[in-house]
């Protein structure tokens, strides 16, 4: 074992960069890598180095070191952090003196501290006092260590000679966040600009100073972790090339998808920061009032706004969209940008589709009866109308989907459907200006 009584003992003073310079890989699951650049001045033999610039929140078993040019023979964590309690609680059985708000200073021999009491064996007996009601309590004890404030890293290294080693500290650390923000501002009903930006979160007790930062994007494994809601996707062809505005270089981790910022950025305690990703870019999308209903369900409400993007070149896009919440905005020449709705988006690789909604329109309408029901003992038969009402100066498209259960078949209807699934089906109709339609339909359901 090294005698660290015959070792030098090298300051963090001469540490290549203190919290700079620093790879910050953040991740959706609120944790992050560090790689951190750092460098010492070592004697030949051996030597014993530490580093003290660590966040609050960093895993204890992961920090290794990467280092050049001399052997690491041992390392350790130490997060033994000075605390009144700890500190106490060491002198149990010795004399400590308190002091009450409103009365005299009291001596006696310390039997027990907690974070609400204080418990004394005096002359006059065995005397509590609320911790709330105390001005100080204190020691005269001279025989402590200096305390620790933060926790450290130390290792125990070997050298043939003197030299400058330089290397890499690297290690996973909680309190800290990214997430995308899509802001779509919708020109017309087909075609809008969009900007993604990275809101990036410093939740920890430390700064970072000019560090590189990278974000990745998927789901790891990792208990206990909420996973985003994934897309329904629809696949199309993929586009064979990108034509956009980036801020950002894109590359694979394995499964997953990593963007690294371009440029450094200080990025301090408790901060949050945005930083431009895409855009802005020129896009197009499919705008659709969609009703959406079951079985017997009666009900007359505006319909749902609904926005099919198409990750694909032709639409402006053909790159990988991160998960996030988008931001929907509409644009007229009398009032300009307004807000109009949000909705929150999986992850869309390329060639695949995502369907955002803003809200309800005002104007048009969704009416739906049952204008028969008839059940029977091994059968079930109802008519269905449905009534949409355009009151828009412009064309709309509109979506109704029926949700039925059970082995059924569709009768009778006024207009084609399309069978989305074992319980789903589509109607799809347009409307202009001004117009009402009506859609009828008749379901039956058997069974033995």
């Amino acid at each position: 074992m090294i005698n660290k009584k015959n070792l030098i003992l090298i300051f963090i003073s001469f540490l290549i960069g203190q919290s700079e310079n620093a790879t910050l890989t953040l991740y959706k699951d609120g944790t992050a890598l560090i790689k951190q650049p750092v460098g010492w001045s070592i004697p030949s033999g051996n030597s014993y180095v530490t580093w003290s610039s660590l966040p609050n929140g960093i895993h204890r078993d992961t920090p290794f070191l990467n280092l050049d040019g001399a052997t690491i023979t041992s390392q350790r964590f130490n997060d033994n952090i000075f605390t009144g309690i700890d500190y106490f609680n060491k002198l149990r059985g010795q004399e400590i003196q308190v002091k009450p708000k409103e009365g005299k200073l009291v001596k006696g021999t310390l039997l027990e501290i907690s974070t609400g009491s204080v418990t004394l064996a005096h002359q006059s007996g065995i005397i509590t006092f609320n911790r709330n009601e105390l001005e100080y309590l204190g020691s005269k004890n001279k025989d402590m260590d200096l305390p620790t404030f933060n926790p450290f890293l130390s290792w125990d290294l070997n050298s043939k000679e003197d030299k400058v080693v330089k290397g890499e500290l690297v290690y996973k650390t909680n309190n800290f966040s990214w997430t995308t923000v899509y802001r779509l501002k919708m020109l017309n009903e087909e075609k809008g600009e969009l900007v993604a930006e990275a809101v990036i979160s410093n939740n920890s007790d430390m700064d970072f100073n000019m560090s590189a930062l990278q974000l990745v994007e998927g789901n790891l494994n990792k208990a206990d972790i909420a996973r985003p809601r994934p897309e329904k996707f629809t696949r199309a062809s993929i586009a064979s090339s990108n034509n956009f505005s980036s801020k950002l270089d894109i590359d694979e981790l394995g499964d997953y998808h990593i963007y690294s910022l371009n440029g450094n950025h200080d990025l301090e305690s408790k901060e949050n920061i945005t930083i431009r990703m895409y855009g802005p870019l020129d896009v197009k999308y499919i705008k659709t009032y969609v009703f959406e209903n079951s079985e017997r369900r009666q009900k007359e409400e505006p319909l749902e706004v609904q926005l099919t993007l198409t990750n694909m070149e032709k639409n402006g896009l053909g790159i990988s969209l991160p998960g996030g919440k988008v931001e929907m905005y509409a644009y007229s020449q009398l009032t300009g940008l307004e807000y109009i709705g949000a909705d929150n988006m999986g992850q869309v690789p390329k060639g695949q589709s995502t369907k955002l909604t803003s809200g309800r329109a005002f104007d048009v309408i969704g009416n739906r009866k049952v204008l028969n029901y008839d059940r029977q003992r091994k059968s079930e038969e109802a008519v269905i109308e449905i009534s949409i009402t355009n009151n828009r100066t412009e064309s709309v498209d509109i979506l109704l989907i029926e949700h039925i259960n059970g082995d059924w078949i569709i009768k009778d209807e006024s207009i084609n459907y399309k069978k989305e699934d074992a319980s789903t089906i589509h109607f799809s109709l347009s409307l202009n200006a001004g117009e009402v339609k009506n859609v009828y339909y008749t379901y039956r359901k058997e069974w033995k």
